[in-house]
């Protein structure tokens, strides 16, 4: 498998609080995957999470999905996120 960096534009809505927050996850596939998110509500920048996977065995929709979970944990907990 080849490295390549993929971005989805997606949103999620906090249980907590119940605010939504658009975002924008880069992230690249392969045995290191280095993720970062932008993260807005209504327009407004409100951070930047991200983070590196070492020793990544995930492909495809999985890699995707187990990314996506670490910006919503990040949206969720406001780590990384400001109100």
């Amino acid at each position: 498998m080849t490295p390549q960096t993929l971005t989805l534009k997606d949103f999620y809505t906090r249980k907590v609080g119940g605010e939504r927050y658009d975002y924008e996850l880069t992230y690249s596939t392969g045995p290191r995957v280095v993720w970062s998110a932008r993260v807005y509500q209504d327009g407004v920048l409100k951070g930047s999470p991200g983070g590196v996977e070492t020793d990544n065995h995930l492909e495809g929709e999985a890699l995707r999905e187990s990314v996506v979970t670490l910006v919503e944990v990040a949206i969720e907990g406001m780590q990384g996120v400001r109100e």
